[in-house]
């Protein structure tokens, strides 16, 4: 195993750090790399019917997949609003 030193500026490491926080947020606004739930799982955590939850996804209450997975980001989104 080889080790390999990086030397850099703080100011550097700064610019490097924030720019891959950017990138993260930005992947988890669009939900990527996020843990993602079935309508049923959605339903069951928070005591709705399937059909009420399905419905929010339907409407565009609560975000999803277009494979009609939900991530988490969009569930915290709507439970911070209810």
């Amino acid at each position: 195993m080889s080790t390999e030193v990086i030397v850099t500026t703080r100011q550097e490491l700064s610019e490097v750090i924030e720019s891959v926080m950017k990138k993260i947020e930005a992947q988890k606004s669009k939900g990527v790399g996020e843990k993602l739930y079935y309508v049923n799982q959605i339903a069951k955590l928070t005591s709705k019917s399937h059909a009420t939850i399905s419905k929010l996804v339907k409407n565009g209450t609560i975000r999803s997949t277009k494979d009609g997975l939900i991530p988490e980001s969009a569930v915290e989104d709507w439970l911070s609003k209810h």
